[in-house]
């Protein structure tokens, strides 16, 4: 069809919202109901109708201190079904369905969307037992392993933003739930190359997620895998954590960041 012929079916209130939320992702922060009538031409009650059918859907959040607008994750959600035409994720794709075959468990890519770890792809592993979780989800930043690959190299104050956010809540015996704690975990996280998740968010699972970097060596996202405690045993963590590593570099080298060769503790 035209786009001539497209303009014959245009619905006005489908295209005053997505004006509305294209306004959002253009200006990056939240907007009054005030700066949206103005800014759109539209009376204040169409706007309040627009953001309340928008925001039940999940396309836009009210932020409760200012009562200002901004983007919601139903949004990301949409945007990471189709980033596998996204350049990370169309050179990351087959390496992910390499470590796969590898392993044998379910990796998982994430990356941090406003203050959320959002998983934006994942290839199965074959175990009949997997785990769960796909496209969309969010992830606890202080229990996820592809979590922890990406906030332990975050600056302090944006990490404190985070946790202040999310909160630091206990879903197993395991879970890290102190600042200073948590801090300690990352600093050895940024030592060793990789996060692990030792039973933190479920019993009987583990992840162990490393970061992926751009051409500025800026951790743009994390590359992880999962799978029982039983498959992925303490003496298998360091055996698979130099497969993510491996898969993480290919991916960051991809996107232009050239990393001098690692040196080990010992030398």
């Amino acid at each position: 069809m035209a786009k001539s012929d497209h303009r014959r079916y245009n619905i006005n209130s489908i295209d005053r919202a997505l004006n509305l939320l294209e306004l959002l992702a253009k200006d990056g922060e939240a907007i009054g109901v005030t700066d949206l009538s103005r800014r759109l031409d539209l009376d204040k009650s169409m706007i309040y109708r627009l953001l309340s059918t928008l925001a039940i859907r999940g396309y836009v959040e009210q932020d409760q201190a200012t009562r200002k607008y901004k983007l919601g994750l139903k949004v990301v959600e949409l945007a990471g079904m189709k980033l596998s035409t996204v350049e990370m994720f169309s050179v990351a794709r087959p390496l992910l369905k390499g470590l796969v075959k590898r392993t044998g468990e379910t990796v998982h890519m994430a990356m941090l969307v406003q203050l959320d770890i959002i998983c934006l792809d994942k290839e199965e592993g074959p175990a009949i037992l997997n785990i769960k979780g796909g496209i969309g989800d969010k992830y606890p930043p202080h229990a996820a392993a592809i979590g922890k690959a990406i906030i332990a190299y975050l600056p302090e104050e944006q990490l404190r933003v985070i946790l202040e956010k999310h909160g630091m809540p206990r879903y197993t015996s395991k879970t890290i739930t102190s600042v200073d704690a948590l801090k300690r975990h990352l600093r050895a996280v940024r030592e060793k190359g990789y996060a692990v998740n030792d039973e933190e968010t479920y019993l009987g699972v583990r992840s162990i997620a490393a970061p992926v970097r751009d051409r500025k060596g800026e951790v743009v996202a994390s590359l992880g895998l999962s799978g029982t405690a039983q498959r992925i045993s303490r003496e298998k963590i360091e055996t698979l954590a130099k497969a993510v590593i491996e898969v993480a570099d290919r991916v960051s080298a991809e996107l232009g960041h050239y990393s001098s060769p690692r040196i080990s503790a010992t030398g």
